[in-house]
């Protein structure tokens, strides 16, 4: 092993014999090692604990934000939006309105490093009428 490489731990728990057969049956399914499948299930289990997280504090933040307009005041810099299907939740920046991972969202391009800001289908359908009406003032 090289100085890169982690380092394996051990970890010992009590679970249910309940527990353990449906590990086991569920390694055996996928045809993995039990102990390959313990450790899959548990990363993946605190990927989406941080994706909730990362969620809620977006939403949250976007709250925060929000001016008595409705428009959100990080927004301002924001040159364009690119169309795209989300792999995990998130908030628009301007209603709130949840978006799920496989939903379709617009990411707000910037030139400065930022926490990305998304549009929901609607925000971006007023954007384009607000943008029309002020173009066409007839």
């Amino acid at each position: 092993m090289t100085e890169r490489e982690p380092k394996e731990r051990w970890l010992h728990t009590r679970i249910s014999e309940a527990l353990e057969d449906a590990l086991k049956r569920e390694a055996q399914r996928r045809r993995q090692p039990v102990s390959l499948f313990v450790r899959n299930v548990l990363e993946g289990a605190l990927d989406l604990v941080e994706d909730i997280v990362e969620t809620s504090i977006a939403a949250s933040r976007g709250r925060r934000r929000s001016t008595s307009n409705g428009r959100a005041s990080d927004l301002d810099d924001v040159y364009g939006w690119q169309e795209l299907v989300l792999n995990r939740g998130a908030a628009c920046a301007r209603c709130e309105a949840l978006l799920a991972a496989g939903e379709g969202a617009w990411r707000g391009l910037r030139e400065r490093q930022a926490p990305p800001v998304f549009l929901c289908a609607a925000c971006v359908e007023r954007l384009r009428q607000s943008t029309h009406n002020e173009e066409d003032p007839a």
